[in-house]
């Protein structure tokens, strides 16, 4: 077949005597072989190489630390440790009270503030020196201590239970 047959052929088919007819004059033969090498390029570039293994560079840094904090979350929550201890409804309502009549400032610092200060201030002194602070914790075990004047860490001396704070000093312990 030569190419006026093609023409031909092109010209009496269903788009004779349409616009299109017109752009059949003007089709240009692609070069020998330019149809199997796209159709081959095609095929392979959808196949990226496969990395099996543990991932290279920082890649699994986030996901590790994610499942980190998961697991450290889930424990945490699953063995009443934590912030998560007890209820939100098993909430007791607790009164510490502190004899200091010389202090300027007593506050009360304990797992249930991080042990960061400035956040239980007592109110006091009254007429006899106590200092005192009404509280709610949730139920469960409890470590605290008295800080006097920003500086000096002293144990609830009403405190029925003790342990050692791992500095040299005893924590004052309560079970609600």
């Amino acid at each position: 077949m030569n190419e006026n047959n093609l023409n031909n052929e092109r010209n009496d088919g269903p788009s004779a005597g349409t616009p299109f007819s017109a752009l059949a004059d003007l089709r240009v033969n692609a070069p020998p072989g330019f149809t199997d090498r796209v159709v081959r390029s095609l095929m392979t570039a959808h196949k990226a190489p496969r990395r099996w293994g543990w991932p290279t560079g920082w890649s699994w840094v986030a996901p590790a630390l994610a499942g980190a904090a998961v697991a450290v979350l889930a424990t945490l929550f699953f063995t009443g440790n934590g912030p998560f201890r007890g209820n939100a409804m098993d909430t007791v309502v607790v009164q510490f009270e502190f004899h200091a009549p010389h202090a300027e400032q007593v506050e009360l610092v304990g797992d249930f503030t991080a042990w960061q200060s400035g956040h239980i201030l007592l109110v006091g002194p009254d007429e006899s020196g106590h200092w005192t602070a009404r509280i709610k914790l949730p139920a469960g075990r409890h470590e605290y201590l008295f800080l006097v004047d920003g500086r000096e860490w002293v144990t609830d001396p009403h405190a029925t239970a003790r342990r050692p704070d791992g500095f040299g000093n005893l924590n004052s312990v309560i079970n609600l």
